[in-house]
């Protein structure tokens, strides 16, 4: 009688990995996968990369490979392989020589306070078109998510989080070709949150003279005091 092998879990032996290449070199993204899956999905961002003379899409088993030719500038940005749910993902840096001045901050990232559950966008614009712009929360990359989102649109760039909790203050800082800009990300509690009790005090409470007593009430997030009439 044959013993019924383990299934195999999904997921990564190998991650992707951040590939620099000079200009109008090829580029390869490669990861390695627990186990042989039906189709995998590739993206620049948050749009689907499809094979084309511009991106090679190779499927090798376990193995999955993105090729990218002719590397440019417009190109550089994060490159995201998505299998059975998982992802990986990694930054595609294309080195040259900037046909002009190197790019700068035409309008630089602002402080701003937010109240939690909102939504904050933070916005900068560069000297240069076609400059990748890499986000980061208190030093670490930000990825594309249910609630982080990028935008570019020409020289500007806007970095959108959004449901807000007060853990997410923070500093947030944006990287282009090797310049920075930083702001302060203050989150703040809402109070304009319905406070209703959960349990109610009794209207009357009868005792007996010296014995000790107490109210109680339940309640979420606000303080709570309690008053005597006089």
């Amino acid at each position: 009688m044959e013993t019924e092998r383990p299934k195999i879990e999904m997921g990564f032996v190998e991650v992707l990995k951040d590939v620099s290449v000079p200009e109008k070199k090829q580029a390869k993204f490669e990861c390695t996968v627990t186990k042989e899956v039906p189709k995998v999905m590739w993206f620049k961002g948050v749009e689907v990369v499809t094979p084309s003379p511009k991106y090679e899409i190779i499927d090798d088993g376990q193995k999955h490979m993105l090729v990218i030719n002719s590397c440019a500038f417009e190109d550089e940005a994060e490159y995201t392989i998505e299998v059975l749910g998982q992802r990986s993902t990694a930054q595609l840096r294309v080195e040259g020589k900037w046909p002009t001045e190197p790019p700068s901050f035409v309008q630089s990232l602002q402080d701003q306070t937010v109240k939690e559950g909102n939504t904050v966008r933070f916005d900068l614009e560069l000297s240069h078109e076609n400059v990748p712009v890499v986000w980061y929360r208190n030093e670490v990359k930000l990825h594309v998510s249910r609630t982080v989102l990028t935008y570019t649109e020409g020289r500007r760039h806007t970095l959108e989080m959004r449901s807000l909790s007060l853990d997410d203050t923070c500093q947030i800082k944006a990287e282009a070709k090797g310049f920075y800009s930083t702001a302060k990300l203050t989150v703040i509690g809402n109070t304009a949150v319905p406070i209703f009790f959960l349990s109610r005090v009794a209207c009357l409470l009868v005792v007996t003279f010296g014995q000790c007593f107490y109210f109680k009430a339940c309640f979420f997030k606000f303080e709570l005091y309690f008053c005597k009439d006089e």
